[in-house]
């Protein structure tokens, strides 16, 4: 049985957020979502789309090589930046995961509606995973 309850969205680091908005909607005929945002504490802006009936994500830093999102594009180039997983329970998430060496990264847990950590892409074959806790707020978002 999986710990996970459900595939969230995937999401892509992009320079030009402009640009990669009307890839989404122009060309890809994608519709927006109302998870659309802007983290100042981390330097970045993110804008949700459901594509294929699928949540994607496009992330983009508010200069270049500012924040987590900046300093990742700066070393690895635009495109995909993690997948974003939801869980029942954060605190069992993250113990099932270390108990199975995998190290938890950058966990938060200080706003009551966005309790999430990353796992470490080096123990997830290169992939970042993005885990947060399952609740109304992000059941109200998945839609």
């Amino acid at each position: 049985m999986s710990i996970f309850k459900r595939l969230d969205h995937i999401s892509i680091g992009v320079s030009d957020h402009k640009q990669a908005e009307k890839l989404f909607l122009e060309v890809f005929g994608a519709e927006p979502l109302k998870d659309v945002g802007s983290n100042d504490a981390e330097s970045f802006n993110w804008q949700t789309f459901s594509l294929g009936g699928k949540k994607v994500e496009i992330v983009s830093p508010h200069a270049p090589g500012e924040g987590g999102v900046g300093r990742y594009i700066a070393k690895n180039g635009q495109g995909f930046h993690h997948m974003t997983l939801g869980v029942e329970n954060i605190d069992e998430a993250e113990a099932h995961f270390e108990k199975h060496g995998i190290r938890v990264l950058a966990k938060n847990t200080s706003d009551p509606n966005w309790k999430h950590f990353y796992l470490h892409p080096k123990d997830t074959f290169g992939a970042l995973f993005q885990v947060f806790e399952e609740n109304e707020h992000t059941e109200s978002l998945a839609e």
